[in-house]
């Protein structure tokens, strides 16, 4: 998935999640100090991410992540299902 379309991901689940604007939630945003995710807010944002994206993320990675960018690097980077 491209980085762009990997942050526009991140930013709308990240708000659906936060129950916050989409305009609250930036690239640069810190995932706990400006946006106050805890451990329990990181696990329900991955699997919403591993839910519609069809994909599998490593919670141990994620957790060590910043920023909304940082996050969005991961998904991006993260390969599509082989399907069968």
């Amino acid at each position: 998935m491209p980085q762009l379309e990997a942050r526009d991901a991140v930013v709308r689940v990240l708000a659906i999640e936060l129950k916050a604007s989409e305009s609250e939630v930036r690239a640069a945003s810190s995932l706990r100090k400006e946006l106050g995710m805890d451990s329990i807010a990181v696990a329900n944002v991955l699997y919403a991410l591993e839910e519609e994206y069809d994909c599998e993320l490593e919670l141990d990675g994620v957790v060590r992540l910043d920023t909304v960018e940082d996050l969005a690097g991961v998904l991006s980077n993260t390969p599509a299902p082989v399907s069968h």
